[in-house]
């Protein structure tokens, strides 16, 4: 079913060059420098990169890993992304597919930064993204029906860089959840990491008095570089990252 992202026009949009490929469940938007790299070839390695990647998830051995609410035990000899994935689950106590947007995004724009030597690139699948960049680039939070929905951006320095940004929502998208927060926004410097953070969170998010709470637990954790909670009129920030209005 064709989602409109508009918001993808607003980020960088006179910075980089993009494309957007979809491929199955993944909806993808490639921004990269330099704009001298042959287009057709990045999207058709970046295709057969993430055809890769899914075919991965499809294939282990474990049917349980596409199911799964929890971690898992592993008990193979597992690909570096399908590590990433089950890595993820474990700090998050979540399910492995929690992580997956986030992770596919990551181990695409590794791969295309890599092969076509880019100076920057910022791979969003789904709304989560993996940005690698050399100058600072603000990140919306989009949370459709509330108020603040695009009034708010996470700013990524370069210092910081490159990142993972996933939000999760209990009242929009494709993915489960058991909260109910409009957003919760999480960085981390692994995009799998961030996509499962930012579902288990927002799986905890059942209240407006949740949301300070959640937000300063996230502050302890520190592989988390910075988190937004947002739910009705109530939000919560906390971390390294800059936020601008």
């Amino acid at each position: 079913m064709f989602q409109s992202r508009t918001y993808r026009f607003q980020m960088g949009s006179s910075r980089f060059s993009s494309l957007v490929l979809s491929i199955g469940e993944s909806d993808i938007w490639i921004g990269y420098n330099p704009a001298s790299v042959g287009q057709n070839d990045l999207r058709s390695e970046a295709g057969r990169i993430v055809r890769r990647l899914r075919n991965e998830i499809i294939s282990y051995p474990d049917p349980a890993f596409r199911t799964s609410f929890v971690p898992l035990t592993v008990t193979d000899n597992p690909s570096g992304f399908i590590q990433s994935m089950l890595n993820a689950s474990f700090l998050a106590a979540t399910g492995p597919m929690a992580s997956v947007a986030g992770a596919i995004a990551q181990a695409t724009a590794q791969h295309l930064k890599q092969k076509f030597l880019l100076d920057e690139i910022v791979v969003e699948n789904g709304g989560d993204l993996y940005i690698d960049v050399l100058k600072e680039l603000s990140v919306k939070l989009i949370a459709p029906g509330n108020r603040l929905s695009g009034k708010l951006s996470v700013v990524v320095d370069p210092l910081h860089s490159p990142l993972g940004i996933c939000t999760s929502s209990g009242k929009i998208g494709h993915s489960y959840s058991f909260g109910k927060a409009d957003a919760v926004m999480v960085a981390c410097k692994d995009a799998a990491l961030s996509d499962a953070y930012a579902t288990a969170f927002c799986n905890r998010v059942q209240k407006q008095s949740d949301v300070q709470k959640i937000c300063n637990e996230m502050n302890t954790h520190e592989e988390i570089l910075s988190a937004v909670v947002l739910l009705d009129d109530t939000l919560a920030l906390c971390g390294q990252l800059e936020v601008r209005t």
